[in-house]
């Protein structure tokens, strides 16, 4: 005895699954991605803050200060 049947049990039990990952997959990469638009915004306030050049601004005000009092 042949059954015939279709393809609408399987599919009621497997695409709830497969979009399931899609989504989980899909919420992942929108997290990953907020976190490296966070990331690149930080390094670039790290850029624009140059703790080195305002250090070397400090150091030849204080030579200049100091070899203007000695005159």
């Amino acid at each position: 005895m042949r059954v015939q049947g279709s393809y609408t049990v399987e599919a009621a039990l497997v695409v709830p699954i497969v979009l399931g990952c899609i989504l989980l997959i899909l919420s992942q990469t929108i997290d990953l991605y907020i976190e490296v638009t966070e990331t690149t915004q930080y390094d670039r306030w790290w850029e624009e803050f140059q703790p080195a050049d305002s250090f070397r601004k400090i150091e030849f005000l204080r030579t200049f200060e100091n070899n203007s009092g000695e005159e």
